[in-house]
Protein backbone atom coordinates (compact mmCIF):
# COMPACT_ATOMS: atom_id res chain seq x y z
CA UNK A 1 0.00 0.00 0.00
CA UNK A 2 1.27 3.70 -0.44
CA UNK A 3 3.01 5.21 2.29
CA UNK A 4 1.40 8.47 3.19
CA UNK A 5 3.40 11.54 5.62
CA UNK A 6 3.35 10.28 9.07
CA UNK A 7 1.05 11.64 11.92
CA UNK A 8 3.28 13.28 14.68
CA UNK A 9 2.05 12.22 18.40
CA UNK A 10 0.29 16.34 19.01
CA UNK A 11 -0.97 18.17 22.37
CA UNK A 12 -3.72 15.84 22.60
CA UNK A 13 -1.80 12.57 23.26
CA UNK A 14 -2.35 10.21 26.22
CA UNK A 15 0.88 10.11 27.13
CA UNK A 16 0.47 14.30 27.73
CA UNK A 17 -2.86 14.21 29.06
CA UNK A 18 -2.08 11.51 31.52
CA UNK A 19 1.10 13.99 32.62
CA UNK A 20 -0.94 16.92 32.64
CA UNK A 21 -3.42 15.37 34.67
CA UNK A 22 -1.77 13.73 37.37
CA UNK A 23 0.87 16.93 37.62
CA UNK A 24 -2.21 18.94 38.25
CA UNK A 25 -3.72 16.75 40.85
CA UNK A 26 -0.51 16.12 42.45
CA UNK A 27 -0.62 20.21 42.26
CA UNK A 28 -3.65 20.71 43.96
CA UNK A 29 -3.18 18.09 47.24
CA UNK A 30 0.29 19.39 47.16
CA UNK A 31 -0.72 22.70 47.56
CA UNK A 32 -3.79 22.18 49.64
CA UNK A 33 -1.62 20.48 52.24
CA UNK A 34 1.23 22.93 52.24
CA UNK A 35 -1.74 25.82 53.06
CA UNK A 36 -3.43 23.41 55.56
CA UNK A 37 -0.15 23.10 57.39
CA UNK A 38 0.85 26.52 56.64
CA UNK A 39 -2.26 27.49 58.57
CA UNK A 40 -1.67 24.76 61.22
CA UNK A 41 1.73 26.52 61.99
CA UNK A 42 0.08 30.24 61.96
CA UNK A 43 -2.98 29.09 64.49
CA UNK A 44 -0.10 27.64 66.81
CA UNK A 45 2.46 30.96 67.00
CA UNK A 46 -0.37 32.79 67.30
CA UNK A 47 -1.74 30.95 70.19
CA UNK A 48 1.11 30.68 72.15
CA UNK A 49 1.87 34.26 71.52
CA UNK A 50 -1.98 34.87 72.50
CA UNK A 51 -1.10 32.63 75.90
CA UNK A 52 2.15 34.70 76.80
CA UNK A 53 0.28 38.29 76.76
CA UNK A 54 -2.45 36.35 78.38
CA UNK A 55 -0.18 34.93 81.97
CA UNK A 56 1.35 38.81 81.73
CA UNK A 57 -1.85 40.51 81.21
CA UNK A 58 -3.40 38.33 84.07
CA UNK A 59 -0.62 39.07 86.52
CA UNK A 60 -1.59 42.62 86.61
CA UNK A 61 -5.77 42.02 86.54
CA UNK A 62 -4.69 39.59 89.66
CA UNK A 63 -2.94 42.61 90.98
CA UNK A 64 -5.66 45.18 90.27
CA UNK A 65 -8.26 43.39 91.50
CA UNK A 66 -6.20 42.25 94.93
CA UNK A 67 -4.30 44.93 95.83
CA UNK A 68 -6.10 47.90 93.96
CA UNK A 69 -5.15 50.47 90.90
CA UNK A 70 -1.59 51.50 92.38
CA UNK A 71 -0.72 48.50 92.99
CA UNK A 72 -1.28 47.22 89.42
CA UNK A 73 0.45 50.93 88.00
CA UNK A 74 3.96 49.75 90.38
CA UNK A 75 3.69 46.29 88.65
CA UNK A 76 3.35 48.14 84.72
CA UNK A 77 6.01 50.10 85.99
CA UNK A 78 8.14 47.30 86.92
CA UNK A 79 7.57 45.14 83.93
CA UNK A 80 8.37 48.11 81.86
CA UNK A 81 11.47 48.80 83.60
CA UNK A 82 12.75 45.06 83.39
CA UNK A 83 11.10 44.79 79.93
CA UNK A 84 12.98 45.41 76.04
CA UNK A 85 10.46 48.65 74.85
CA UNK A 86 10.81 47.19 71.28
CA UNK A 87 9.22 43.43 72.02
CA UNK A 88 7.08 44.33 74.89
CA UNK A 89 5.10 47.09 76.24
CA UNK A 90 1.96 47.55 79.05
CA UNK A 91 -0.44 50.61 78.73
CA UNK A 92 -3.23 51.59 81.43
CA UNK A 93 -5.71 54.30 80.56
CA UNK A 94 -9.28 55.43 81.07
CA UNK A 95 -12.15 55.58 78.55
CA UNK A 96 -11.36 59.24 77.12
CA UNK A 97 -7.73 58.08 76.56
CA UNK A 98 -6.15 59.60 78.95
CA UNK A 99 -2.59 57.53 80.09
CA UNK A 100 -2.98 56.65 83.37
CA UNK A 101 0.24 54.64 83.09
CA UNK A 102 2.53 52.65 80.79
CA UNK A 103 5.88 51.80 79.28
CA UNK A 104 7.89 53.38 76.91
CA UNK A 105 5.45 53.42 73.99
CA UNK A 106 7.86 54.88 71.28
CA UNK A 107 7.53 52.75 68.15
CA UNK A 108 4.59 51.20 68.96
CA UNK A 109 1.35 52.20 67.33
CA UNK A 110 -0.26 55.41 67.76
CA UNK A 111 -2.53 56.44 70.98
CA UNK A 112 -5.71 56.91 68.91
CA UNK A 113 -5.18 53.48 67.34
CA UNK A 114 -4.94 51.83 70.94
CA UNK A 115 -7.86 53.84 72.03
CA UNK A 116 -9.80 52.19 69.46
CA UNK A 117 -9.51 48.83 71.18
CA UNK A 118 -10.94 49.33 74.15
CA UNK A 119 -14.45 50.77 72.53
CA UNK A 120 -17.44 48.96 73.27
CA UNK A 121 -15.46 46.67 76.17
CA UNK A 122 -17.21 45.45 79.02
CA UNK A 123 -16.12 44.95 82.34
CA UNK A 124 -14.50 41.42 82.47
CA UNK A 125 -14.53 41.40 78.61
CA UNK A 126 -10.86 41.17 76.06
CA UNK A 127 -10.51 41.27 72.82
CA UNK A 128 -6.76 40.06 71.28
CA UNK A 129 -6.03 42.20 67.65
CA UNK A 130 -2.83 42.05 65.40
CA UNK A 131 -1.50 45.79 64.44
CA UNK A 132 0.50 46.13 61.39
CA UNK A 133 4.31 48.23 62.71
CA UNK A 134 6.29 50.42 60.28
CA UNK A 135 9.62 48.69 61.56
CA UNK A 136 11.36 45.59 61.04
CA UNK A 137 9.18 43.84 63.75
CA UNK A 138 6.57 44.12 60.98
CA UNK A 139 3.21 43.60 63.11
CA UNK A 140 2.49 43.15 66.90
CA UNK A 141 -0.12 40.98 68.39
CA UNK A 142 -2.35 43.12 71.40
CA UNK A 143 -4.54 41.79 74.03
CA UNK A 144 -7.23 44.47 75.16
CA UNK A 145 -8.71 44.12 78.52
CA UNK A 146 -11.26 45.84 80.80
CA UNK A 147 -10.23 46.37 84.40
CA UNK A 148 -13.21 48.08 85.35
CA UNK A 149 -16.09 50.25 84.04
CA UNK A 150 -13.19 53.08 83.20
CA UNK A 151 -10.31 51.29 83.13
CA UNK A 152 -8.46 49.49 80.30
CA UNK A 153 -5.26 47.27 80.29
CA UNK A 154 -3.25 46.92 77.28
CA UNK A 155 -0.44 44.61 76.91
CA UNK A 156 1.24 44.02 73.34
CA UNK A 157 3.78 41.78 71.86
CA UNK A 158 5.93 41.81 68.94
CA UNK A 159 5.75 39.37 66.25
CA UNK A 160 8.81 40.37 64.53
CA UNK A 161 10.28 36.47 65.41
CA UNK A 162 7.27 35.01 63.95
CA UNK A 163 6.52 36.87 60.61
CA UNK A 164 9.92 35.62 59.18
CA UNK A 165 9.84 32.44 60.40
CA UNK A 166 6.22 32.36 58.42
CA UNK A 167 8.00 34.07 55.67
CA UNK A 168 10.81 31.37 55.61
CA UNK A 169 7.83 28.87 55.79
CA UNK A 170 6.07 30.27 52.42
CA UNK A 171 9.50 30.80 50.77
CA UNK A 172 11.03 27.66 51.26
CA UNK A 173 7.17 25.62 51.22
CA UNK A 174 6.71 27.25 47.89
CA UNK A 175 10.12 25.55 46.46
CA UNK A 176 9.71 22.43 47.68
CA UNK A 177 6.23 22.66 46.20
CA UNK A 178 7.49 23.13 42.77
CA UNK A 179 10.58 20.97 43.37
CA UNK A 180 7.82 18.21 44.05
CA UNK A 181 5.39 19.35 40.74
CA UNK A 182 8.69 19.02 38.68
CA UNK A 183 10.19 15.58 40.04
CA UNK A 184 5.84 14.25 40.07
CA UNK A 185 5.56 15.64 36.27
CA UNK A 186 8.54 13.89 35.29
CA UNK A 187 7.49 10.76 37.50
CA UNK A 188 3.99 10.89 35.68
CA UNK A 189 5.31 11.60 32.23
CA UNK A 190 7.86 8.34 32.90
CA UNK A 191 4.70 5.87 34.12
CA UNK A 192 2.48 7.04 31.08
CA UNK A 193 5.22 6.76 28.37
CA UNK A 194 6.04 3.41 29.59
CA UNK A 195 1.97 2.62 30.07
CA UNK A 196 1.71 3.57 26.37
CA UNK A 197 4.57 2.39 24.88
CA UNK A 198 2.60 -0.98 24.20
CA UNK A 199 -0.07 1.08 22.70
CA UNK A 200 2.58 2.77 20.46
CA UNK A 201 4.29 -0.73 19.50
CA UNK A 202 0.51 -1.68 17.86
CA UNK A 203 -0.20 1.55 16.62
CA UNK A 204 3.15 1.05 14.59
CA UNK A 205 3.04 -2.72 13.68
CA UNK A 206 -0.51 -1.52 12.16
CA UNK A 207 1.07 1.42 10.00
CA UNK A 208 3.37 -1.36 8.81
CA UNK A 209 0.71 -3.99 8.46
CA UNK A 210 -1.38 -0.78 6.85
CA UNK A 211 1.66 -0.35 4.20
CA UNK A 212 1.66 -4.28 3.18
CA UNK A 213 4.68 -5.47 5.54
CA UNK A 214 2.35 -8.26 6.62
CA UNK A 215 5.17 -9.87 8.32
CA UNK A 216 5.08 -7.14 11.22
CA UNK A 217 4.43 -7.92 14.87
CA UNK A 218 4.81 -6.69 18.54
CA UNK A 219 6.74 -8.03 20.66
CA UNK A 220 5.07 -8.01 24.22
CA UNK A 221 7.23 -6.68 26.76
CA UNK A 222 5.39 -7.25 30.33
CA UNK A 223 3.92 -4.03 30.43
CA UNK A 224 0.63 -4.82 32.22
CA UNK A 225 -1.75 -7.47 31.86
CA UNK A 226 -4.09 -5.36 29.78
CA UNK A 227 -0.99 -4.30 27.34
CA UNK A 228 -0.05 -7.45 26.67
CA UNK A 229 -3.71 -8.65 25.81
CA UNK A 230 -3.88 -5.98 23.15
CA UNK A 231 -0.44 -7.56 21.73
CA UNK A 232 -1.83 -11.16 21.64
CA UNK A 233 -4.89 -10.32 19.94
CA UNK A 234 -3.50 -7.80 17.45
CA UNK A 235 -0.57 -10.44 16.40
CA UNK A 236 -3.42 -13.01 16.23
CA UNK A 237 -5.10 -10.54 14.11
CA UNK A 238 -2.20 -9.88 12.12
CA UNK A 239 -1.87 -13.72 11.35
CA UNK A 240 -4.81 -14.20 10.45
CA UNK A 241 -4.37 -11.11 7.86
CA UNK A 242 -0.97 -12.30 6.75
CA UNK A 243 -2.28 -15.51 6.27
CA UNK A 244 -5.41 -14.66 4.08
CA UNK A 245 -3.42 -12.12 1.91
CA UNK A 246 -1.13 -15.21 1.40
CA UNK A 247 -3.80 -17.45 0.53
CA UNK A 248 -5.20 -14.56 -1.81
CA UNK A 249 -2.26 -13.68 -3.37
CA UNK A 250 -1.48 -17.33 -3.99
CA UNK A 251 -4.57 -18.00 -5.80
CA UNK A 252 -4.16 -15.14 -8.21
CA UNK A 253 -0.41 -15.83 -9.01
CA UNK A 254 -1.69 -19.59 -9.63
CA UNK A 255 -4.51 -18.25 -12.01
CA UNK A 256 -2.47 -15.90 -13.70
CA UNK A 257 0.43 -18.67 -14.23
CA UNK A 258 -2.58 -21.35 -15.62
CA UNK A 259 -4.05 -18.75 -18.21
CA UNK A 260 -0.75 -17.86 -19.98
CA UNK A 261 -0.43 -20.96 -21.05
CA UNK A 262 -3.71 -21.71 -23.14
CA UNK A 263 -4.02 -17.60 -24.06
CA UNK A 264 -0.76 -18.45 -25.67
CA UNK A 265 -1.72 -21.10 -27.39
CA UNK A 266 -5.12 -19.04 -28.65
CA UNK A 267 -2.74 -16.65 -30.02
CA UNK A 268 -0.64 -18.88 -31.77
CA UNK A 269 -3.88 -20.29 -33.44
CA UNK A 270 -5.43 -17.06 -33.97
CA UNK A 271 -2.07 -15.41 -35.41
CA UNK A 272 -2.23 -18.60 -37.51
CA UNK A 273 -6.08 -17.77 -38.97
CA UNK A 274 -4.76 -14.51 -40.07
CA UNK A 275 -1.89 -15.89 -41.94
CA UNK A 276 -4.24 -18.35 -43.28
CA UNK A 277 -4.84 -17.00 -47.01
CA UNK A 278 -8.26 -19.66 -47.19
CA UNK A 279 -10.07 -17.69 -44.82
CA UNK A 280 -11.89 -14.60 -45.71
CA UNK A 281 -11.18 -10.79 -45.33
CA UNK A 282 -13.52 -10.71 -42.22
CA UNK A 283 -12.59 -13.82 -40.24
CA UNK A 284 -9.07 -12.51 -40.81
CA UNK A 285 -9.66 -9.14 -39.21
CA UNK A 286 -11.54 -11.46 -36.36
CA UNK A 287 -8.54 -13.71 -35.95
CA UNK A 288 -6.38 -10.34 -35.36
CA UNK A 289 -8.81 -8.52 -33.03
CA UNK A 290 -7.96 -12.18 -31.30
CA UNK A 291 -4.20 -11.77 -31.46
CA UNK A 292 -4.26 -8.18 -29.58
CA UNK A 293 -6.77 -9.35 -26.81
CA UNK A 294 -4.86 -12.30 -26.26
CA UNK A 295 -1.49 -9.76 -26.19
CA UNK A 296 -3.08 -7.52 -23.44
CA UNK A 297 -4.47 -10.45 -21.26
CA UNK A 298 -0.71 -11.93 -21.72
CA UNK A 299 0.59 -8.26 -20.38
CA UNK A 300 -1.45 -8.02 -17.63
CA UNK A 301 -0.84 -11.55 -16.29
CA UNK A 302 2.86 -11.01 -16.94
CA UNK A 303 3.09 -8.28 -14.73
CA UNK A 304 0.70 -9.88 -12.09
CA UNK A 305 3.22 -12.84 -12.46
CA UNK A 306 6.62 -9.85 -12.08
CA UNK A 307 4.68 -8.35 -9.30
CA UNK A 308 4.21 -11.46 -7.21
CA UNK A 309 7.88 -13.09 -8.05
CA UNK A 310 9.54 -9.06 -6.62
CA UNK A 311 7.48 -9.41 -3.42
CA UNK A 312 8.56 -13.06 -2.73
CA UNK A 313 11.96 -11.76 -3.61
CA UNK A 314 11.98 -14.65 -6.54
CA UNK A 315 13.42 -12.73 -9.22
CA UNK A 316 17.06 -11.27 -8.16
CA UNK A 317 17.59 -8.32 -8.12
CA UNK A 318 20.92 -7.30 -11.06
CA UNK A 319 22.42 -5.04 -8.80
CA UNK A 320 24.34 -2.35 -10.55
CA UNK A 321 25.43 1.41 -9.93
CA UNK A 322 22.99 3.64 -11.09
CA UNK A 323 22.68 6.65 -11.78
CA UNK A 324 18.92 8.15 -11.08
CA UNK A 325 19.82 11.35 -12.99
CA UNK A 326 20.22 9.89 -15.99
CA UNK A 327 17.35 7.30 -15.73
CA UNK A 328 15.17 10.43 -14.92
CA UNK A 329 16.41 11.83 -18.58
CA UNK A 330 15.89 8.41 -20.13
CA UNK A 331 12.34 8.78 -18.71
CA UNK A 332 11.88 12.17 -19.93
CA UNK A 333 12.96 11.29 -23.42
CA UNK A 334 11.21 8.09 -23.65
CA UNK A 335 7.87 9.37 -22.77
CA UNK A 336 8.28 13.43 -24.37
CA UNK A 337 6.24 12.34 -27.60
CA UNK A 338 3.11 11.31 -25.40
CA UNK A 339 3.87 14.52 -23.52
CA UNK A 340 3.63 16.45 -26.99
CA UNK A 341 1.24 14.74 -28.13
CA UNK A 342 -1.14 15.73 -25.42
CA UNK A 343 -0.03 19.15 -24.91
CA UNK A 344 1.52 18.05 -21.50
CA UNK A 345 4.67 20.09 -20.85
CA UNK A 346 7.45 17.07 -19.51
CA UNK A 347 10.95 17.78 -17.80
CA UNK A 348 13.33 17.01 -15.04
CA UNK A 349 16.15 18.60 -12.29
CA UNK A 350 18.31 16.93 -10.32
CA UNK A 351 19.55 19.18 -7.40
CA UNK A 352 22.09 16.81 -6.50
CA UNK A 353 22.62 13.32 -8.65
CA UNK A 354 22.58 10.50 -6.75
CA UNK A 355 24.25 7.26 -7.20
CA UNK A 356 22.73 4.08 -5.92
CA UNK A 357 23.35 0.11 -6.45
CA UNK A 358 19.87 -1.34 -7.87
CA UNK A 359 18.51 -2.75 -10.32
CA UNK A 360 18.54 -0.63 -13.33
CA UNK A 361 16.40 -2.39 -15.73
CA UNK A 362 13.07 -2.91 -12.81
CA UNK A 363 14.10 0.73 -11.81
CA UNK A 364 13.25 2.26 -15.01
CA UNK A 365 10.03 0.36 -15.38
CA UNK A 366 9.13 1.63 -12.29
CA UNK A 367 9.33 5.05 -12.99
CA UNK A 368 8.26 4.60 -16.59
CA UNK A 369 4.65 3.44 -14.93
CA UNK A 370 5.14 6.70 -12.61
CA UNK A 371 5.86 9.35 -15.53
CA UNK A 372 3.06 7.30 -17.42
CA UNK A 373 0.49 7.96 -14.75
CA UNK A 374 1.27 11.62 -14.09
CA UNK A 375 0.85 12.28 -18.15
CA UNK A 376 -2.03 10.29 -18.23
CA UNK A 377 -4.04 12.08 -15.53
CA UNK A 378 -2.94 15.58 -16.70
CA UNK A 379 -4.98 18.01 -18.88
CA UNK A 380 -3.66 19.51 -21.93
CA UNK A 381 -1.73 22.31 -21.17
CA UNK A 382 -0.25 21.20 -17.83
CA UNK A 383 2.46 20.11 -16.29
CA UNK A 384 4.52 17.14 -15.07
CA UNK A 385 8.30 17.48 -13.40
CA UNK A 386 10.52 15.03 -12.54
CA UNK A 387 12.97 15.71 -9.76
CA UNK A 388 16.14 14.23 -8.47
CA UNK A 389 18.07 14.67 -5.18
CA UNK A 390 18.80 13.38 -2.10
CA UNK A 391 17.07 13.62 1.69
CA UNK A 392 20.04 12.18 4.66
CA UNK A 393 20.25 8.15 3.42
CA UNK A 394 17.90 8.27 0.91
CA UNK A 395 17.36 9.52 -2.73
CA UNK A 396 14.52 10.30 -4.18
CA UNK A 397 13.05 10.40 -7.66
CA UNK A 398 9.87 12.63 -7.21
CA UNK A 399 7.41 12.83 -10.11
CA UNK A 400 4.92 15.62 -9.40
CA UNK A 401 1.89 16.80 -12.08
CA UNK A 402 -1.08 19.65 -12.54
CA UNK A 403 -3.51 16.98 -13.00
CA UNK A 404 -6.59 17.00 -11.37
CA UNK A 405 -5.31 15.15 -8.20
CA UNK A 406 -6.58 12.22 -5.96
CA UNK A 407 -9.57 12.08 -3.74
CA UNK A 408 -8.47 11.33 0.13
CA UNK A 409 -10.63 7.89 0.10
CA UNK A 410 -8.52 6.99 -2.71
CA UNK A 411 -5.19 7.28 -1.58
CA UNK A 412 -4.78 4.07 0.58
CA UNK A 413 -6.02 1.88 -2.12
CA UNK A 414 -3.78 3.20 -5.14
CA UNK A 415 -1.08 0.25 -4.52
CA UNK A 416 -3.82 -2.32 -4.99
CA UNK A 417 -3.99 -4.73 -7.56
CA UNK A 418 -6.36 -3.52 -10.54
CA UNK A 419 -7.59 -0.82 -8.43
CA UNK A 420 -8.76 1.67 -9.85
CA UNK A 421 -10.50 5.61 -9.82
CA UNK A 422 -13.80 6.43 -11.05
CA UNK A 423 -12.11 8.90 -13.23
CA UNK A 424 -9.49 6.63 -14.36
CA UNK A 425 -12.22 4.13 -15.33
CA UNK A 426 -12.54 5.79 -18.89
CA UNK A 427 -8.47 5.76 -19.55
CA UNK A 428 -6.48 3.22 -20.94
CA UNK A 429 -4.58 0.79 -18.21
CA UNK A 430 -5.11 -2.34 -16.21
CA UNK A 431 -4.31 -0.88 -12.78
CA UNK A 432 -1.12 -2.61 -12.03
CA UNK A 433 1.50 -0.14 -12.71
CA UNK A 434 1.56 1.30 -9.75
CA UNK A 435 1.67 -1.99 -8.00
CA UNK A 436 4.76 -3.02 -9.56
CA UNK A 437 6.29 0.20 -9.46
CA UNK A 438 5.98 -0.23 -5.03
CA UNK A 439 7.43 -3.52 -5.03
CA UNK A 440 10.28 -2.74 -7.21
CA UNK A 441 10.41 -0.52 -4.67
CA UNK A 442 10.21 -2.54 -1.94
CA UNK A 443 12.60 -4.92 -3.55
CA UNK A 444 14.99 -1.90 -3.21
CA UNK A 445 14.60 -1.38 0.38
CA UNK A 446 12.53 1.80 -0.18
CA UNK A 447 9.19 3.58 -0.73
CA UNK A 448 6.50 5.68 -2.52
CA UNK A 449 5.56 8.41 -1.00
CA UNK A 450 2.06 10.21 -2.19
CA UNK A 451 1.06 13.41 -1.67
CA UNK A 452 -2.11 14.92 -3.18
CA UNK A 453 -4.78 17.48 -3.46
CA UNK A 454 -8.02 17.28 -5.31
CA UNK A 455 -8.00 19.22 -8.22
CA UNK A 456 -4.53 20.38 -7.40
CA UNK A 457 -2.49 18.07 -8.82
CA UNK A 458 -0.38 14.81 -6.84
CA UNK A 459 3.14 13.83 -6.17
CA UNK A 460 4.57 10.07 -6.05
CA UNK A 461 8.04 10.64 -4.81
CA UNK A 462 10.01 7.08 -5.09
CA UNK A 463 12.41 6.84 -1.96
CA UNK A 464 15.89 4.17 -2.87
CA UNK A 465 18.39 4.09 -0.22
CA UNK A 466 21.75 4.58 -1.01
CA UNK A 467 25.54 4.51 -0.03
CA UNK A 468 27.01 7.92 0.64
CA UNK A 469 30.45 6.87 -0.96
CA UNK A 470 29.20 5.98 -4.12
CA UNK A 471 26.58 8.74 -3.99
CA UNK A 472 30.13 10.96 -4.16
CA UNK A 473 31.91 9.08 -6.81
Amino acid sequence: MSSTPESRPGRHSIAIRLTLFHALFFGLVTTAGGILLYHLVEVYIVDEIDQDILRQKNDIVRTFQTDGPASARTQVAADARNGDKEDYFVRVSDRSGRLLSASDLTGWPAAGTLDALSRDLGPGEQRFDTLDLADARRAARVVTAALATDRFLQVGISMGDSVALLEHIRRYGLIILATMLSLGAAASWGLAHRAMAGVQAVTQAAEHIAGGHYAERVVSAGQGQEIDDLVRTFNRMADRVQTVMQEMRQVNDHIAHDLRSPLTRIRGLAEAAVTDPTIGEEAAELAGGVVEECDHLIGIINTMLDIAETEAGVQHLQVEPVDLSALAAQAVDLFSGVADDKGVDLDYRADSPPLLRGDRRRLQRALANLVDNAIKYTPAGGRVELSVGTDGGNARIAVRDTGSGIAPEAVPHLFERFYRGDESRQLPGNGLGLSLALAVAHAHGGDILVESKLHAGSRFTLVLPFEPELGRA
